[in-house]
């Protein structure tokens, strides 16, 4: 099951984020604060399918409509393939920390 835990400025993901799960982390992710600048951890993310980059322009979307910085940080690698594959890498706002 997948989910997001706030942790001051950060949304930690975990879990699957699949076709399946999608709804309920968009769900979720809308019922928490967004912080003046965002960070969003997928280090615990385990499976990703293409709907995951969906996920991540819809939060894009939701933090440049609030005047937010966000930042996403330990993307999975079949996540970075996906968006490589799919030519949007760089309009995931990335972070090395």
């Amino acid at each position: 099951m997948a989910q997001i835990q706030q942790q001051g400025n950060r949304w930690l993901v975990s879990g699957d984020v699949t076709v399946n799960q999608v709804d309920g982390l968009l769900a979720e992710s809308r019922a928490l604060s967004l912080p003046a600048a965002l960070e969003i951890d997928l280090g615990q993310v385990q499976e990703v399918d293409s709907v995951a980059l969906s996920l991540i322009f819809e939060w894009v979307r939701q933090a440049q409509a609030a005047k937010a910085a966000i930042s996403i940080v330990h993307v999975p690698d079949t996540l970075t393939s996906l968006a490589t594959l799919y030519g949007v890498l760089d309009l995931i706002p990335q972070s090395s920390h």
